[in-house]
């Protein structure tokens, strides 16, 4: 039978590792959920993090397999090995001086931080959309913890960049190239924890994330057969819950608020 145990958490990550912690089993070997929403408090008094259940479902005993006589292998033919398809040469970033508002402005902000940073444009961004590039060295204050700053600064050189035109440019901004390196780990992220979800028939809440990165994932399992995804809670807390809709699903144990 599976053994389950309640446990508040500021992460899902907190809450894996805490769990299967006092359960004794591998973090690999648990299924967690939300089952209660953090609360902000007021002004930070009566915060409470959200709480979790993690489960752990005990494996069933492997079956003795007969062992068959070994058969003798038999010569092999050799097949002619088809030459391999040439590759299409990787899309490289094209990138020039920057100029405009939006790296006036990022350039003023930036030399407050870091001195040595630049700003330059990357081409071929969509209609509508303007691609800047910070480049220089030691960016990691400048990225932030999962490019918690550098979503900040994105964030502040579009008001400041749409607050005085009539139409709207968006501004992406990179560092390092994090962007890239940010959905492909989110992709892989979300292809193992949907493997769980499979694995042990239960929905799975993901951690916090921003819009983008939601859409990343969402998208990386929009094709995933018998898997379903949807965006429960209110930001800065939204998260993901990947839902199993294979046969035998179980109902929710809980409504989830919008």
């Amino acid at each position: 039978m599976a053994r389950s145990i309640e446990i508040s958490a500021k992460t899902v990550e907190l809450a894996t590792e805490k769990g299967a912690l006092e359960l004794g089993v591998a973090q690999e070997n648990v299924t967690v959920e939300l089952i209660e929403s953090p609360k902000a408090g007021f002004l930070g008094i009566g915060a409470k993090p959200a709480k979790y259940l993690v489960s752990v479902i005990a494996d069933e005993e492997p079956k003795k397999e007969e062992k068959k006589p070994a058969k003798k292998a038999e010569p092999k033919k050799e097949e002619k090995k088809a030459a391999p398809a040439p590759s299409a040469p990787a899309k490289e970033k094209v990138v020039v001086p920057a100029d405009g508002d939006a790296a006036e402005f990022l350039t003023k902000v930036l030399s407050f931080i870091c001195e040595d940073a630049k700003i330059q444009k990357v081409e071929g961004a969509e209609e509508g959309t303007v691609s800047l590039e910070i480049v220089g060295e030691n960016l990691g204050g400048i990225i932030g913890r999962r490019g918690e700053t550098l979503d900040a600064l994105q964030h502040l050189v579009n008001l400041a960049v749409n607050r005085k035109s009539e139409g709207k440019t968006r501004i992406m901004l990179d560092a390092e190239n994090y962007r890239a390196k940010r959905a492909d780990s989110l992709e892989k992220f979300a292809q193992r924890a949907a493997s769980q979800v499979l694995k042990y028939k239960r929905n799975k809440a993901l951690e916090p994330m921003n819009a983008y990165e939601r859409h990343i994932v969402h998208v990386a399992l929009q094709d995933m057969e018998n898997i379903s995804t949807s965006s429960v809670g209110v930001e800065p807390n939204r998260r993901i819950i990947i839902n199993y809709t294979g046969p035998d699903a179980r109902p929710p144990r809980r409504r989830y608020s919008k």
